[in-house]
């Protein structure tokens, strides 16, 4: 959490009200505790001790924090729920690509990607675009706060889910 702390400060002072009360797990006006806690506190600890009661846990504000980064709402929640997902494939041995060729032709309903690019042109379903987005926009979070803890190796900053091919053992 603490890698994203200046992201968080930035998504919590840019959204409105209405904006923060749509995140999931955000109820009963906390979206004016987290609003004013983001105003008023000078680190991330500070913020979550702003905001921390008995009634909202720690955890529970720390996924508040990171769907309100990500751009998560409450309907896209309530949308997942709903819908058959996809399953990404990253990586599989010679038994796994066994494995996959049969679950796909077993089961035709199942999204299966092993290319984002060709997921994205070829997929109508909104619904399936829109957690694939918010996948994506997981992976470019991840990996700016893996390269910014990388002194190292700067190729790392290049990997991502449209240049990151899969991995056959």
């Amino acid at each position: 959490m603490h890698d994203f702390e200046k992201e968080i400060f930035y998504i919590l002072k840019k959204m409105s009200i209405k904006e923060i009360s749509n995140i999931p797990d955000v109820t009963e006006g906390l979206e004016y505790k987290i609003k004013e806690a983001s105003l008023n506190s000078t680190n991330l600890e500070d913020l979550i001790t702003k905001i921390k009661t008995k009634r909202y846990t720690y955890a529970r504000i720390c996924r508040i924090l990171v769907n309100a980064l990500l751009g998560i709402t409450k309907q896209d929640f309530e949308m997942s729920k709903n819908i058959i997902p996809y399953a990404r494939v990253l990586g599989f041995s010679k038994k796994g690509k066994t494995l996959l060729s049969k679950i796909t032709k077993q089961n035709e309903n199942i999204n299966l990607i092993t290319s984002v690019k060709k997921f994205e042109d070829s997929c109508s379903d909104r619904n399936l675009k829109r957690l694939l987005e918010i996948d994506i926009l997981s992976t470019y979070l991840y990996n700016s706060a893996l390269y910014s803890n990388t002194k190292t190796d700067k190729t790392i900053h290049l990997l991502n889910d449209y240049n990151q091919k899969i991995v056959e053992v």
